[in-house]
């Protein structure tokens, strides 16, 4: 039996469950197993969450919003500056994403591989996610092609998170240049056509 004790907050609970999920994924992750990690008690967890699923969930939220607060302050200066273009956020978008899965291979796996659906239609992830879009949704000029502009994102994203996993399952060299040339087909055929909505310098 795991020996009892406080944190001061939760944040060693879902750091500790972040890594778990990473690990194993979310089908093989037990309070046992996470209390064992933290050398506790099972039942000293339910001090700070319900059940198993209110703890997975505090974690991949937590996981989404160190992916989302690595990439905000580069893609900014696309999202908010009239001089750029918010489109060109989403190139970097992929950018930062093939960097991010290099350096921070587990966390990487956890949010963008795992199978965490059922984690990912909640409102607070949607949210996080939901930030970019309304950025450039901000700067279009004309709001009747709104629809057809996100559809052509969703497109581009799926692009760029296939070419990404293809770099991280080691289907593919690490070629910086190889995946940024192919990042900006992508880039002319999805989303380059749409600049003239938009205002720029």
């Amino acid at each position: 039996m795991g020996r009892e004790r406080l944190f001061a907050d939760k944040k060693e609970i879902i750091d500790a469950s972040i890594e778990l999920l990473s690990e194993n994924g979310y089908e093989s992750f037990s309070t046992r197993k996470l209390a064992r990690r933290l050398s506790i008690s099972p039942m000293t967890l339910y001090n700070y969450f319900s059940s198993r699923n209110e703890i997975i969930e505090a974690a991949i939220e937590a996981a989404y919003e160190r992916v989302f607060e690595e990439f905000y302050n580069d893609l900014s200066s696309y999202l908010e500056k009239e001089s750029f273009c918010p489109l060109c956020g989403f190139m970097e978008i992929g950018k930062k994403l093939l960097l991010f899965s290099r350096e921070k291979p587990k966390i990487y796996a956890l949010v963008f591989i795992m199978n965490i659906m059922p984690y990912r239609e909640q409102p607070s992830v949607q949210r996080l996610f939901g930030i970019t879009l309304s950025k450039v949704r901000a700067r279009l000029t004309a709001e009747e092609i709104s629809q057809d502009l996100q559809n052509h994102i969703y497109l581009f994203m799926l692009l760029v998170l296939a070419l990404v996993q293809n770099v991280y399952n080691g289907n593919s060299s690490y070629d910086i240049r190889a995946f940024e040339a192919n990042l900006r087909i992508a880039y002319n055929q999805l989303l380059k056509p749409f600049e003239k909505y938009f205002s720029f310098a």
